[in-house]
């Protein structure tokens, strides 16, 4: 008889725990188990008799409650999840340790926690130590907790912060497959690295393979050929959780959609080219820095535009001031260019392009392109003052790949708002987009965007302290520096203090007459201010020295050379404006003047102008003279085409004559022929 005492537990025939209040000779007080039986007195020959047929059984001591960590809870939680269900099988009859109760255990799992079959369940004999170890506890769940009280920490925060970072460049911008040149790498900016941060470690070989295979795989499933529209999102989602940052503007990515769209132009009335837009956005955050829209070709103006609305905003977009630690851009001509990189060179910008059409290497944007079309061009609903609404842009085509796209009427025809309130409704969205629950992100962007301002203080600028580094452009090889200290750039007249000076300082190595040439770079969006580049005598470096525009220096907003100089035509501007303030409401709604209604042309017919009934009828010509009147029109219809069909003709042939080259051969007798 196993001995018991006051105190001592009983697990009764219902399963349930009771214990012994009181005990002597000849009794047993049991406590009961409040479910089933209530406090009761047994004789103590009873009471041992059902100790003897099963009745009770005796629990083992109480084991001492530990403080279980985060990592045991996790660790319990997890293991019994399985051990529970095994349990359940054991009860069934199942044997405990074997393989086929393993097998079916398995299942049971994936049915009750489908969240599992994505998962890589323990092992056959793992299972059976835990249940082990859980069996000879008296099922104390604590038991299942391990001998780690902590999980493994292999990397400080400063080396996984480096490590994931790095990967994520990497991965964005390369094609290669031999991870050992990746790695030789890795160590060595790393060891740059910890000269300014002796917190960050160089990881391990196998810690920096692993880490970039699960990137890798990712994007493989991302690029698998035939998948639904819905089922590509889904990846890129796994993918873009892959990627990870720690604070704003760590990682933006940068690039160009090509929209199926026209806008009404609001100085001509007309209709524009097909739109597209530039975008960059901060991956941390998700919020958008800066938005350009584009009526031309993709162009080096429209990516240094881009880089210049980083800098820029208003107080709707209230996001500007931080420079972008890596800028993750597009391969086309609009990025990679000359103005680019000598830009990105002037700012200190950190630049990496991703290979040619593989949308995959840049997940952020193509993710906020689908919101764009989804919830701007196709969703936002647009209210004018007399009480008409859209739900989505009619002008609005649609992707171009998309097989439903509304091809039937030109773009042009379609058009039907003008560009000052296309610009009005997508700053609106923009700023209602700021301030939504990001459901993927897990984040409002603005909220974390002001959170990471704060954790993670660094230097600010404004545009007007970085203008000088977007003068990239030279309109000549030189320019003539005038003796009252100024440029004249582009129709344009500059002036600046020290420009007279620098006059003054290199006129004396001049000869008589000659002005002093100089070297003048310009931004053609804004000009409001150049730099002169000039070197001193007897110096080797040049100086650099900016100049404000004479008639337009204290102009707040950029002005582009061309609207100075009368040419309205428009090629692109950003979105920020001073002119309305909009509160967030929650929903992408927004309100403009009117739609505008494109009025019909008349087709011009050529040739002779048909006389018309009423003055025939004047004219009191017989019905036979009509006739034969129309029938001189008609021949003189029939001999101008006639004749513009045989001079197109004639004027081919001899064009192309002219274009032939002189061909030499020689005949039987060996003479030179030429014709």
């Amino acid at each position: 008889m196993i001995g018991y005492a006051t105190g001592t537990d009983l697990t009764n025939k219902y399963g349930n725990v009771e214990s012994i209040a009181f005990v002597d000779s000849t009794s047993i007080l049991l406590s009961g188990d409040g479910i089933e039986t209530k406090k009761r007195l047994l004789p103590r020959d009873d009471f041992e008799k059902s100790i003897d047929d099963q009745g009770f059984i005796l629990r083992n001591a109480q084991h001492p409650h530990i403080e279980l960590t985060e990592y045991q809870k996790l660790t319990v939680t997890s293991r019994l999840m399985y051990q529970s269900i095994l349990k359940e099988l054991v009860s069934e009859g199942y044997p405990a340790t074997t393989k086929k109760t393993y097998d079916e255990l398995i299942k049971r799992v994936e049915s009750q926690h489908p969240a599992t079959i994505a998962t890589k369940h323990p092992q056959w004999k793992t299972v059976c130590r835990h249940w082990r170890v859980w069996v000879q506890s008296d099922f104390n769940d604590e038991a299942l907790a391990g001998v780690k009280r902590n999980s493994p920490v292999r990397l400080n925060a400063a080396t996984e912060a480096f490590i994931q970072h790095y990967i994520a460049t990497v991965y964005s911008c390369n094609n290669s497959a031999f991870k050992g040149a990746y790695y030789s790498n890795y160590k060595r900016e790393a060891q740059e690295a910890s000269l300014k941060n002796n917190e960050i470690q160089i990881a391990s070989q196998r810690t920096f393979y692993r880490r970039l295979q699960e990137l890798t795989d990712a994007e493989k499933l991302a690029n698998f050929k035939g998948l639904s529209q819905a089922e590509i999102n889904k990846r890129l989602t796994t993918l873009r959780k892959r990627i990870k940052t720690y604070y704003a503007m760590q990682r933006v990515e940068c690039d160009r959609v090509v929209l199926n769209m026209c806008l009404i132009d609001d100085k001509t009335g007309l209709p524009t080219p097909p739109i597209s837009l530039y975008v960059a956005i901060d991956v941390y955050t998700r919020a958008p820095i800066s938005v350009v829209l584009s009526f031309e070709p993709e162009n080096s103006a429209g990516g240094l535009n881009l880089l210049r609305q980083i800098f820029m905003a208003d107080s709707n977009l209230t996001m500007n001031g931080r420079k972008p630690t890596t800028l993750i851009m597009d391969n086309g001509p609009g990025f990679n260019n000359r103005l680019i990189k000598k830009a990105a060179e002037r700012l200190e910008l950190n630049i990496h392009y991703t290979p040619s059409n593989q949308p995959a290497k840049k997940p952020f944007i193509e993710s906020f392109f689908n919101v764009l079309r989804d919830h701007f061009f196709s969703g936002m609903k647009i209210e004018t003052q007399s009480g008409e609404t859209s739900i989505g842009f009619q002008s609005y085509s649609g992707k171009r790949t998309n097989p439903n796209s509304l091809d039937t009427i030109p773009l042009a025809k379609r058009a039907d708002i003008k560009v000052s309130d296309f610009t009005k409704l997508l700053n609106i969205f923009l700023t209602e987009y700021m301030h939504k629950h990001h459901k993927q992100a897990g984040h409002t962007p603005i909220k974390k965007w002001n959170q990471s301002i704060i954790d993670t203080p660094m230097p600010s600028f404004t545009y007007d302290q970085l203008q000088h580094c977007f003068h990239v452009s030279r309109a000549q090889a030189s320019h003539k520096l005038q003796q009252r200290g100024t440029i004249r750039c582009l129709g344009q007249d500059y002036y600046s203090d020290e420009l007279k000076q620098l006059y003054a300082a290199t006129k004396t190595d001049m000869e008589l007459g000659e002005n002093p040439s100089v070297y003048v770079f310009h931004d053609d969006l804004d000009a409001r201010k150049v730099t002169v580049q000039a070197t001193l005598p007897g110096e080797n470096n040049p100086v650099e020295i900016v100049a404000d525009n004479i008639d337009h220096h204290d102009t707040k907003l950029p002005v582009s050379f061309a609207e100075l100089n009368g040419n309205q035509t428009l090629t692109q501007l950003g979105i920020y404006t001073e002119t309305f303030s909009h509160t967030p409401t929650g929903h992408y709604v927004g309100e403009i003047t009117e739609f505008v209604k494109q009025k019909p042309k008349r087709k011009q017919h050529r040739g002779p102008k048909v006389a018309s009934f009423n003055k025939n009828t004047k004219e009191n010509l017989s019905i036979v003279e009509r006739i034969k009147k129309s029938h001189k029109v008609n021949e003189l219809k029939s001999q101008i085409s006639h004749s513009g069909e045989q001079d197109t003709y004639a004027d081919t042939i001899v064009s192309k004559t002219r274009e032939m080259a002189s061909t030499r051969y020689n005949d039987d007798e060996g003479n030179e022929k030429q014709w």
